[in-house]
């Protein structure tokens, strides 16, 4: 339990970043993070160019429900772009209100070789 403390403490506080691709045509560049909070988790896009892109943050619930709905394609094109799919099973555990951060932390090194960046963020109205 002592290594599970140790982790919690040092654990980053804000957005995981899980995907940033090079630029390219559209949707690229793409970036995708992921604020885990359990069932108030929250997901950032962002899409295009930086002097042009879209994006935002999207509810965690409306995320997985598309995905695995296949209810709004727009999510399966991003996830597509950013070789994302080996996260999904990670979400649909923090939706149902998993604490899984540290396996994510985990599953993103072991596929990059780095942990992800983190990007603060002060949620509003806490």
């Amino acid at each position: 339990m002592e290594k599970h403390d140790e982790r919690e403490r040092d654990r980053p506080q804000g957005f995981l970043v899980v995907a940033r691709t090079a630029p390219g045509p559209y949707p690229h560049p793409v970036e995708v993070a992921v604020y885990p909070d359990g069932r108030d988790s929250r997901i950032a896009f962002s899409i295009g160019p930086h002097a042009a892109n879209v994006g935002g943050q999207v509810p965690l619930a409306r995320v997985v429900d598309a995905l695995q709905d296949d209810t709004d394609p727009a999510f399966t094109e991003e996830f597509d772009a950013a070789d994302l799919h080996w996260l999904v099973p990670f979400l649909v555990r923090l939706r149902a209100g998993e604490d899984v951060t540290d396996e994510i932390i985990d599953a993103y090194e072991a596929k990059h070789g780095t942990r992800p960046e983190v990007l603060v963020w002060e949620p509003f109205g806490r």
